[in-house]
C-alpha cells in the first residue's frame, strides 16, 4: 500500500534578460495598485515564514493520524482503508486567485477565515463503504475537529463530482500558546480520483474540441463509476461473510 505527501528568481540585473514574474504581475488592474498590492506583498512574505509552517505542521499532524487511524483498523480487521493519500499546502498564487475569484479582500490577518482548505490531504479508499467508516473514526479522534462537511457522496454536483469534504481543526502549539488550524480532508474511493482528476483536467485545459459533448460524456461515466463502486462493495460484504 503506498502512502505519502504529493506536493493538492534570483533578480536579474541584466535589463535585456526576461524579468522573474510576481504574484501581482497577475492582478486584474484596478487590484494592481496602492492597498491591494501591499496586502498581496505582504501575504507572499508572510506564507514564506511562520505562516507556512503552521500549515504544514497541521497538515503533518493530520497525515500522521490517518495513517495511525489506518494501521489500527488493519490490526483489527485485517484489512486496510487507506489506499492512499495525497497532501498539498496551496501556493501564495493560489491563495491570492482564490481571494480574487471570491471576491474577498486581501487581509493577511484574516486569510484562514476565508479560506479554510489551505492545507489539503487526499484520502483514497477502495470501497465506498470505508468512505463512512474514514469518516467516522476521524470524528472519533479527540485531537481532531470536524468544522463542517460537505457529502457529494450522498448528494453529488450535477456534473456527478463525488467526494466526502470535511474542514477540521487540530491543534498546533506555539510559543505564544494553542493555534487551531484548518486542513481539508477529502475522502472518495479509487474510481471517484480518477473521474475528478480527468474532469479537472478537461476543466482546465484550453482548445478541447468538443468539450460540452465530453463533459456530458463525463457525467454519464460518473454514474457507471457509482454504480461500479456500489457492485463491488456488495462483492466484497458477500466475501467477508
Amino acid at each position: 500500500m503506498t502512502k505519502g505527501g504529493i506536493n493538492m528568481a534570483d533578480e536579474n540585473h541584466n535589463e535585456l534578460q526576461p524579468q522573474p514574474h510576481r504574484i501581482v504581475d497577475d492582478l486584474p488592474s484596478e487590484l494592481s495598485t496602492g492597498a491591494a498590492v501591499k496586502e498581496v506583498l505582504n501575504l507572499t512574505q508572510k506564507f514564506d515564514g511562520e505562516f507556512k509552517i503552521r500549515y504544514q505542521t497541521a497538515l503533518d499532524l493530520i497525515v500522521a493520524k490517518l495513517n495511525f487511524i489506518d494501521r489500527s483498523y488493519q490490526l483489527e480487521h485485517d484489512a486496510t482503508l487507506i489506499d492512499s493519500i495525497q497532501s498539498r499546502i496551496k501556493s501564495p498564487d493560489s491563495i491570492v486567485e482564490k481571494m480574487e475569484r471570491k471576491q474577498l479582500n486581501f487581509t493577511t490577518d484574516r486569510i484562514a477565515d476565508y479560506i479554510r482548505d489551505i492545507a489539503g490531504v487526499r484520502v483514497i479508499t477502495r470501497f465506498i463503504s470505508d468512505i463512512e467508516t474514514m469518516q467516522r473514526l476521524i470524528k472519533e479522534q479527540p485531537d481532531i475537529q470536524v468544522v463542517t462537511e460537505k457529502d457529494y457522496v450522498a448528494n453529488p454536483k450535477a456534473n456527478g463530482y463525488r467526494s466526502l469534504h470535511l474542514i477540521v481543526e487540530v491543534p498546533v502549539y506555539l510559543s505564544t500558546g494553542e493555534e487551531r488550524i484548518p486542513v481539508e480532508i477529502q475522502i472518495r474511493t479509487i474510481g471517484m480520483n480518477f473521474w475528478a482528476s480527468l474532469e479537472h483536467e478537461l476543466n482546465y485545459k484550453k482548445d478541447i474540441p468538443n468539450k460540452e459533448q465530453l463533459r456530458t460524456d463525463l457525467t454519464r461515466k460518473a454514474h457507471d463509476i457509482t454504480q461500479l463502486d456500489e457492485e463491488m462493495d456488495d462483492l466484497r460484504a458477500k466475501i467477508r461473510k
